[in-house]
Protein backbone atom coordinates (compact mmCIF):
# COMPACT_ATOMS: atom_id res chain seq x y z
CA UNK A 1 0.00 0.00 0.00
CA UNK A 2 1.48 3.54 -1.15
CA UNK A 3 0.62 6.75 -0.26
CA UNK A 4 2.03 10.23 -1.42
CA UNK A 5 2.23 14.30 -0.24
CA UNK A 6 3.74 16.91 -0.26
CA UNK A 7 4.91 19.12 2.84
CA UNK A 8 5.68 22.49 2.71
CA UNK A 9 8.92 22.28 4.04
CA UNK A 10 13.17 21.10 3.49
CA UNK A 11 13.23 17.44 3.17
CA UNK A 12 15.20 16.97 6.55
CA UNK A 13 13.03 18.83 8.22
CA UNK A 14 10.23 16.52 7.03
CA UNK A 15 12.60 13.88 8.35
CA UNK A 16 13.14 14.51 11.25
CA UNK A 17 9.22 15.02 12.09
CA UNK A 18 9.19 10.98 10.54
CA UNK A 19 11.28 10.24 13.41
CA UNK A 20 9.71 11.79 16.21
CA UNK A 21 8.79 9.52 18.57
CA UNK A 22 5.34 11.22 20.68
CA UNK A 23 4.08 11.78 16.60
CA UNK A 24 4.67 7.69 16.44
CA UNK A 25 2.90 6.72 19.79
CA UNK A 26 -0.07 9.35 19.42
CA UNK A 27 -0.99 8.34 16.17
CA UNK A 28 -1.49 4.65 16.68
CA UNK A 29 -3.83 5.65 20.03
CA UNK A 30 -5.70 8.02 18.14
CA UNK A 31 -6.49 4.88 15.31
CA UNK A 32 -7.53 2.60 18.53
CA UNK A 33 -4.39 0.84 17.89
CA UNK A 34 -2.19 -0.11 21.69
CA UNK A 35 1.32 0.87 20.33
CA UNK A 36 4.68 2.02 22.45
CA UNK A 37 8.18 3.03 21.00
CA UNK A 38 10.87 1.57 22.49
CA UNK A 39 14.07 4.00 21.96
CA UNK A 40 17.24 4.70 23.02
CA UNK A 41 16.72 8.46 22.29
CA UNK A 42 14.40 10.50 23.69
CA UNK A 43 12.90 13.01 21.09
CA UNK A 44 13.62 10.80 17.36
CA UNK A 45 14.02 7.43 16.40
CA UNK A 46 17.36 6.21 15.37
CA UNK A 47 18.61 2.59 13.87
CA UNK A 48 17.41 -0.02 15.99
CA UNK A 49 14.52 1.29 18.19
CA UNK A 50 11.60 -0.87 17.82
CA UNK A 51 7.64 0.18 17.64
CA UNK A 52 5.45 -2.54 19.30
CA UNK A 53 1.70 -2.08 18.49
CA UNK A 54 -1.59 -4.38 18.79
CA UNK A 55 -4.93 -3.72 16.59
CA UNK A 56 -6.93 -4.60 19.40
CA UNK A 57 -7.00 -6.82 22.99
CA UNK A 58 -6.36 -10.35 22.29
CA UNK A 59 -5.04 -9.89 18.94
CA UNK A 60 -0.91 -11.04 18.71
CA UNK A 61 1.32 -8.57 18.76
CA UNK A 62 3.82 -6.66 15.77
CA UNK A 63 7.01 -5.46 16.69
CA UNK A 64 9.02 -3.59 14.28
CA UNK A 65 12.15 -2.47 13.92
CA UNK A 66 13.77 0.72 13.04
CA UNK A 67 17.04 -0.09 10.04
CA UNK A 68 17.30 3.41 8.49
CA UNK A 69 17.10 6.53 9.69
CA UNK A 70 18.45 9.02 6.91
CA UNK A 71 17.79 12.67 5.53
CA UNK A 72 15.93 10.83 2.57
CA UNK A 73 14.69 8.21 4.22
CA UNK A 74 13.29 6.16 7.32
CA UNK A 75 12.98 2.80 6.96
CA UNK A 76 11.45 0.02 9.49
CA UNK A 77 10.93 -4.15 9.34
CA UNK A 78 8.92 -6.79 11.22
CA UNK A 79 10.81 -8.58 13.74
CA UNK A 80 8.60 -10.21 15.70
CA UNK A 81 4.42 -11.02 14.87
CA UNK A 82 1.96 -13.41 13.16
CA UNK A 83 3.02 -12.15 9.49
CA UNK A 84 5.62 -13.24 7.17
CA UNK A 85 6.75 -9.90 6.35
CA UNK A 86 6.17 -6.42 6.67
CA UNK A 87 7.80 -3.53 6.00
CA UNK A 88 7.60 0.29 5.88
CA UNK A 89 9.31 2.87 3.88
CA UNK A 90 9.17 6.32 3.71
CA UNK A 91 10.83 8.11 0.70
CA UNK A 92 11.46 12.30 0.89
CA UNK A 93 12.74 13.95 -2.25
CA UNK A 94 12.40 17.89 -2.68
CA UNK A 95 10.31 20.15 -4.94
CA UNK A 96 9.97 23.44 -5.44
CA UNK A 97 7.11 25.11 -2.97
CA UNK A 98 4.59 26.71 -4.50
CA UNK A 99 5.83 30.56 -3.43
CA UNK A 100 9.37 29.30 -4.87
CA UNK A 101 10.55 27.55 -1.22
CA UNK A 102 12.04 24.52 -0.46
CA UNK A 103 9.12 21.74 -0.35
CA UNK A 104 8.95 17.95 0.19
CA UNK A 105 7.59 15.09 -1.30
CA UNK A 106 7.04 12.54 0.85
CA UNK A 107 5.93 8.56 -0.07
CA UNK A 108 5.10 6.19 2.07
CA UNK A 109 5.25 2.39 1.25
CA UNK A 110 3.69 -0.31 3.97
CA UNK A 111 4.35 -3.89 2.43
CA UNK A 112 3.21 -7.29 4.36
CA UNK A 113 2.75 -10.77 3.85
CA UNK A 114 -0.03 -12.77 5.09
CA UNK A 115 0.98 -16.49 6.56
CA UNK A 116 -2.52 -17.21 5.71
CA UNK A 117 -2.71 -17.65 2.23
CA UNK A 118 -6.11 -17.45 0.43
CA UNK A 119 -7.87 -16.39 3.75
CA UNK A 120 -5.07 -13.99 4.75
CA UNK A 121 -5.40 -11.85 1.22
CA UNK A 122 -9.16 -12.28 2.35
CA UNK A 123 -8.62 -10.51 5.76
CA UNK A 124 -6.54 -8.17 3.73
CA UNK A 125 -9.19 -6.72 1.64
CA UNK A 126 -11.53 -6.71 5.04
CA UNK A 127 -9.45 -5.48 7.83
CA UNK A 128 -5.48 -5.03 7.10
CA UNK A 129 -5.95 -2.60 3.85
CA UNK A 130 -8.09 -0.80 5.50
CA UNK A 131 -6.37 0.09 9.04
CA UNK A 132 -3.21 0.26 6.76
CA UNK A 133 -4.62 3.27 4.96
CA UNK A 134 -6.60 4.80 7.68
CA UNK A 135 -2.52 5.02 9.54
CA UNK A 136 -0.92 6.06 6.86
CA UNK A 137 -3.18 9.05 6.21
CA UNK A 138 -3.05 9.81 9.84
CA UNK A 139 0.46 9.81 9.75
CA UNK A 140 1.38 11.99 6.83
CA UNK A 141 -1.25 14.92 8.69
CA UNK A 142 0.53 14.70 11.71
CA UNK A 143 4.25 14.96 9.97
CA UNK A 144 2.93 17.57 7.93
CA UNK A 145 1.88 19.74 10.46
CA UNK A 146 5.01 19.10 12.67
CA UNK A 147 7.59 19.69 9.69
CA UNK A 148 5.56 22.73 8.78
CA UNK A 149 5.73 23.79 12.37
CA UNK A 150 9.41 23.43 12.71
CA UNK A 151 10.71 25.06 9.65
CA UNK A 152 9.47 28.37 11.01
CA UNK A 153 11.26 28.14 13.70
CA UNK A 154 14.82 29.83 14.43
CA UNK A 155 17.97 27.92 13.55
CA UNK A 156 20.95 26.93 15.11
CA UNK A 157 23.49 24.96 13.33
CA UNK A 158 26.34 22.38 14.30
CA UNK A 159 29.47 21.21 12.55
CA UNK A 160 30.62 17.92 11.96
CA UNK A 161 34.57 19.03 11.65
CA UNK A 162 36.31 16.18 10.34
CA UNK A 163 40.14 15.69 9.83
CA UNK A 164 41.81 12.65 8.79
CA UNK A 165 38.69 10.54 9.33
CA UNK A 166 38.02 11.69 12.90
CA UNK A 167 35.37 14.19 14.20
CA UNK A 168 35.52 17.42 16.20
CA UNK A 169 34.07 17.06 19.57
CA UNK A 170 34.29 19.34 22.64
CA UNK A 171 32.96 19.20 26.25
CA UNK A 172 30.74 21.62 27.91
CA UNK A 173 32.25 23.72 31.20
CA UNK A 174 28.49 25.27 31.62
CA UNK A 175 25.51 25.55 32.35
CA UNK A 176 26.32 22.97 35.46
CA UNK A 177 23.52 20.68 34.32
CA UNK A 178 25.60 19.77 31.16
CA UNK A 179 29.08 20.39 32.08
CA UNK A 180 30.68 17.73 30.95
CA UNK A 181 28.78 16.37 28.74
CA UNK A 182 29.77 16.70 24.77
CA UNK A 183 28.75 17.89 21.83
CA UNK A 184 29.65 19.63 18.07
CA UNK A 185 31.10 23.00 17.81
CA UNK A 186 28.07 25.65 16.40
CA UNK A 187 25.46 27.94 17.91
CA UNK A 188 22.77 30.41 16.72
CA UNK A 189 22.21 31.96 13.29
CA UNK A 190 22.37 35.28 13.34
CA UNK A 191 19.81 37.95 11.79
CA UNK A 192 20.32 38.15 8.52
CA UNK A 193 23.35 35.64 8.43
CA UNK A 194 23.57 32.66 6.39
CA UNK A 195 23.87 28.83 7.74
CA UNK A 196 27.12 28.21 6.12
CA UNK A 197 28.51 31.40 7.35
CA UNK A 198 27.22 31.18 10.49
CA UNK A 199 28.97 27.43 10.77
CA UNK A 200 32.37 29.48 9.64
CA UNK A 201 32.03 32.19 12.70
CA UNK A 202 30.97 30.03 15.61
CA UNK A 203 34.16 27.43 14.80
CA UNK A 204 36.50 30.98 15.03
CA UNK A 205 34.84 31.79 17.87
CA UNK A 206 34.83 28.12 19.95
CA UNK A 207 37.58 26.47 18.07
CA UNK A 208 40.17 29.42 17.31
CA UNK A 209 40.30 27.94 14.13
CA UNK A 210 38.89 28.75 10.34
CA UNK A 211 37.13 26.06 8.40
CA UNK A 212 35.50 24.92 5.22
CA UNK A 213 31.77 24.12 4.96
CA UNK A 214 31.45 21.19 2.99
CA UNK A 215 27.48 19.88 2.89
CA UNK A 216 25.11 18.46 5.71
CA UNK A 217 24.88 15.38 7.37
CA UNK A 218 21.92 14.02 9.58
CA UNK A 219 18.19 14.89 10.05
CA UNK A 220 17.38 18.83 11.56
CA UNK A 221 16.85 17.92 15.29
CA UNK A 222 14.20 20.34 17.25
CA UNK A 223 15.31 21.74 20.48
CA UNK A 224 13.53 22.10 23.57
CA UNK A 225 14.42 26.02 23.37
CA UNK A 226 11.99 26.17 20.23
CA UNK A 227 14.66 26.37 18.14
CA UNK A 228 15.66 23.86 15.29
CA UNK A 229 19.33 22.43 15.02
CA UNK A 230 21.04 22.07 11.68
CA UNK A 231 24.56 19.98 11.60
CA UNK A 232 26.80 21.15 8.54
CA UNK A 233 29.78 19.59 7.90
CA UNK A 234 33.14 21.36 7.44
CA UNK A 235 37.22 20.79 6.95
CA UNK A 236 39.81 22.55 8.69
CA UNK A 237 41.09 25.83 6.31
CA UNK A 238 44.70 25.05 7.41
CA UNK A 239 45.12 21.37 8.02
CA UNK A 240 47.94 22.51 10.55
CA UNK A 241 45.93 24.37 12.46
CA UNK A 242 44.80 23.04 15.98
CA UNK A 243 41.33 23.94 17.24
CA UNK A 244 41.67 24.97 20.98
CA UNK A 245 38.88 25.18 23.90
CA UNK A 246 38.09 29.10 24.14
CA UNK A 247 34.62 28.60 25.47
CA UNK A 248 34.77 24.62 26.34
CA UNK A 249 36.58 22.33 28.94
CA UNK A 250 38.11 20.49 26.54
CA UNK A 251 38.19 19.70 22.75
CA UNK A 252 39.44 16.43 20.92
CA UNK A 253 39.53 14.38 17.56
CA UNK A 254 36.83 11.14 17.73
CA UNK A 255 36.89 8.46 16.11
CA UNK A 256 34.04 6.62 14.66
CA UNK A 257 34.39 3.82 17.29
CA UNK A 258 35.03 6.18 20.07
CA UNK A 259 31.69 8.05 19.73
CA UNK A 260 29.17 6.05 21.77
CA UNK A 261 31.35 6.33 24.89
CA UNK A 262 31.15 10.20 25.04
CA UNK A 263 28.16 11.71 27.13
CA UNK A 264 26.53 13.72 24.45
CA UNK A 265 23.87 16.13 24.52
CA UNK A 266 20.44 14.36 23.81
CA UNK A 267 20.69 16.90 20.57
CA UNK A 268 23.65 15.58 19.26
CA UNK A 269 23.20 12.19 20.34
CA UNK A 270 20.50 11.25 18.50
CA UNK A 271 22.50 11.89 14.95
CA UNK A 272 25.43 9.43 16.60
CA UNK A 273 24.56 7.14 13.66
CA UNK A 274 24.42 9.79 11.14
CA UNK A 275 27.77 10.79 12.29
CA UNK A 276 29.36 7.55 12.50
CA UNK A 277 28.67 6.71 8.94
CA UNK A 278 29.85 10.14 7.70
CA UNK A 279 33.48 8.95 9.40
CA UNK A 280 32.78 5.47 7.42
Amino acid sequence: MRSKGSVDAPPRTVAAALRHTRTAEDGLRALGVRGRVSTTAAELLVPGDDLSFRLAVGWPSLRSRVVRAAADELDSVLIAGPLREMRHDSVLAEIGGSDGGRSTSLTDCLRWKSPLGVLGRTVDVLVGRRVAQAVLAYRFRAVRELAESWAQRPIVVGTALVHDGRLLVQQRRYPARDAGRWELPGGRVEPGEGERDAVIRECEEELGIGVVPTGRVGTDVPLHNGMLLRVHTAEPADPTAEPRAVEHREVRWASAAELAALDWLEADRVLLHSLRELLA
